[in-house]
């Protein structure tokens, strides 16, 4: 080992000495380097191995959950698919029933009804009235009785009245009127409206002279066998209704549909309790199972991560250690003496070829000639 106050006097031997520990410094940096690199891609692998983990773990439990409750569901809506049927199986045999009362409990009314109306036209042709005084529509514009007739006449009225000459006015126009030049359109329409409405008025009158005034007498019989007519009507109605409201449907025979549906709903809540217990179940320890399972397929592979992990750390710490005693070294032995800067591969390289060449004898004038080249260029 040379001496501090000759090694600027050494030879090539010496250059070559600490080339080779500067080579061996830099090599220790190089595999620290891939090293710590290294590191990084183990600790990014560790958390996306973990985050994997954790993802499969919280989705294939909530997808076994979601398939558990779906089960269940289905036979649920089974469940109400089926007592939709027997509701609606019920619904019609008791408005078939319900239909099958009325008939029953209005069968006098409309048997009288009936003897009514062949009275009635009896009584017509016997006094050889047209058949056309028994209509609704005879009694509404010629004989009313009633609010309801009376607004119906007012309706018929309007239609009669004028409709039918609004009617025909707005036909003729488009027919003829709109043909012709230079008429005065207002008063061809008004004049066909007013025609028309004349003919109307004497028409109702002629049909209200020939059949009310002749037989006013006959008409007021018919008159009242048709209030009879009327009032069954509304008694039947009247019945029809409070069958319809009746809330006791113990007429109508429906046990066995009650007896399903109780039976559906007895069902259905026995589902319903199921699916609570097996979720339950499901959290309480079917859900472990699955994190166990999981765990037990994936943590290996974790865990041999983990352990390559901790065997580079300790290498990196052995490394850096090795690392820092070689700078020490190199340092304390040769860069005190000729600088950090030549104790570089490169520079070291230049010296010893300037050497190799003849250039220079010592360490002493290849450092000076290579200064000396450098400042030159």
């Amino acid at each position: 080992m040379a001496k501090s106050d000759n090694v600027f006097a050494e030879k090539q031997d010496y250059l070559i000495e600490i080339r080779d520990e500067v080579t061996k410094r830099d090599a220790m940096a190089s595999e620290l380097e891939k090293m710590r690199m290294y590191q990084k891609k183990l600790t990014k692998n560790i958390a996306s191995e973990e985050k994997s983990i954790s993802d499969e773990i919280t989705s294939t439990i909530k997808k076994r959950k979601q398939e558990l409750s779906d089960i269940y569901d289905e036979r649920i809506d089974d469940n109400r698919s089926r007592r939709k049927k027997v509701e609606n199986k019920r619904g019609k045999k008791k408005t078939e029933q319900m239909n099958e009362r009325i008939l029953e409990e209005t069968k006098d009314i409309r048997n009288d009804n009936r003897d009514l109306e062949v009275e009635m036209k009896t009584l017509l042709k016997k006094n050889k009235v047209s058949s056309f005084c028994s209509s609704k529509l005879f009694y509404t514009m010629f004989m009313p009785k009633g609010s309801d007739e009376i607004l119906t006449m007012l309706l018929e009225f309007i239609v009669y009245f004028i409709g039918i000459p609004f009617v025909t006015m707005l036909i003729f126009k488009k027919a003829v009127l709109s043909h012709k030049e230079n008429i005065n359109m207002a008063f061809w329409c008004t004049l066909i409206f007013t025609l028309v409405f004349i003919i109307l008025l004497i028409v109702y009158f002629a049909i209200y002279s020939s059949t009310k005034m002749r037989n006013i007498e006959v008409l007021k019989e018919t008159r009242a066998i048709r209030d009879k007519i009327k009032a069954n009507n509304k008694h039947a109605d009247a019945i029809k209704n409070s069958i319809s409201k009746d809330q006791d449907e113990s007429y109508y025979n429906l046990s066995s549909f009650d007896k399903k549906l109780k039976e559906l709903d007895k069902e259905a809540d026995k589902i319903s309790d199921e699916k609570q217990d097996a979720l339950k179940l499901f959290e309480a320890d079917t859900k472990n199972v699955i994190k166990d399972e999981i765990n037990q397929r994936r943590l290996p592979e974790l865990e041999r991560l983990k352990s390559e992990k901790k065997e580079i750390e300790s290498k990196i710490t052995q490394g850096e250690k090795k690392y820092s005693d070689q700078v020490l070294y190199i340092t304390n032995k040769y860069a005190r003496y000729i600088g950090e800067e030549f104790c570089k591969e490169d520079k070291l390289s230049d010296l010893i070829s300037l050497m190799e060449e003849g250039q220079a004898d010592t360490v002493s004038e290849a450092i000076n000639l290579y200064k000396g080249q450098k400042s030159s260029r």
